[in-house]
């Protein structure tokens, strides 16, 4: 069963030329199922410590089966790889019999010998949202595609045919198929709310799914989102951790596919 990766947002309006009025965003509570390190295709293994590695791609939510293919969709209006951020998400495993300490502030994307540092949450919003492709996404787009496409997996689209017609059928700025002619104030109102409450949406969700830093004791694991440049050609991630009993270090190095 498809279920979705993020928050849904909802949009009301109490007639066409009124007021438009949002919902608080409600947290979406799903299943993040961890498969076994191994199989994973892009992980790594070194002194009991196991990493696991799944860089986001359009259509393909990061808590499915690591064995399944990316579905392609070409109606997607925005893909946050082209904004210049790849998520991606992190499994780490303790299977040593020390404790270990993790710093996500530590992991760098390796380009050759070059190494570039990890975005934070509000860096990788901002990156999305203040791109010329989000603009132009935003301009004349659904609301499915549009999350469905910043958030990586699938979202009930259902869930919009109760709230404003020109939102859920017709595009967020007020074009003749979604609100009628005239009513043009009403449309940059719901586009701007759509705006706002879209930037609020992907905050949430970066944040709240970021990596944190932490000791992991044997047979802990750590599991979360980091945030690197999409468009430099990483070709692997060293994810260093550190064993402060005998007071060394444990680097990691997992290669991008």
């Amino acid at each position: 069963m498809k279920r979705p990766v993020g928050f849904i947002l909802f949009f009301f309006a109490s007639s066409l030329w009124g007021c438009v009025s949002t919902k608080p965003i409600p947290n979406l509570i799903y299943p993040r199922p961890i498969y076994p390190i191994s199989r994973y295709p892009m992980a790594s293994e070194s002194a009991g410590v196991k990493a696991a590695i799944y860089p986001f791609a359009p259509g393909r939510d990061v808590y499915t089966d690591p064995a399944k293919p990316a579905e392609r969709d070409g109606g997607l209006s925005l893909n946050v790889l082209d904004a210049g951020v790849m998520p991606v998400r992190l499994i780490l495993l303790n299977e040593g019999e020390e404790e270990i300490l993790f710093d996500p502030d530590q992991i760098r994307g390796m380009v050759g010998e070059v190494a570039y540092r990890t975005y934070s949450p509000q860096e990788a919003v901002d990156l999305v949202t203040q791109s010329k492709e989000f603009k132009e996404a935003i301009e004349g787009s659904q609301v499915g595609p549009v999350l469905k496409s910043i958030l990586g997996g699938e979202i009930f689209v259902e869930a919009f045919s109760g709230g404003v017609s020109g939102v859920a059928s017709g595009g967020i700025t007020g074009g003749a198929s979604g609100v009628a002619k005239g009513a043009a104030g009403v449309g940059v109102g719901r586009a701007r709310q759509y705006e706002r409450g879209l930037i609020q949406l992907l905050t949430r969700e970066y944040t709240g799914q970021q990596i944190k830093r932490q000791t992991l004791a044997p047979g802990f694991f750590a599991d979360g989102l980091i945030f690197l440049p999409s468009q430099v050609g990483i070709t692997e991630i060293a994810i260093p951790t550190y064993n402060p009993s005998t007071k060394k270090s444990i680097l990691l190095r997992v290669g991008m596919e």
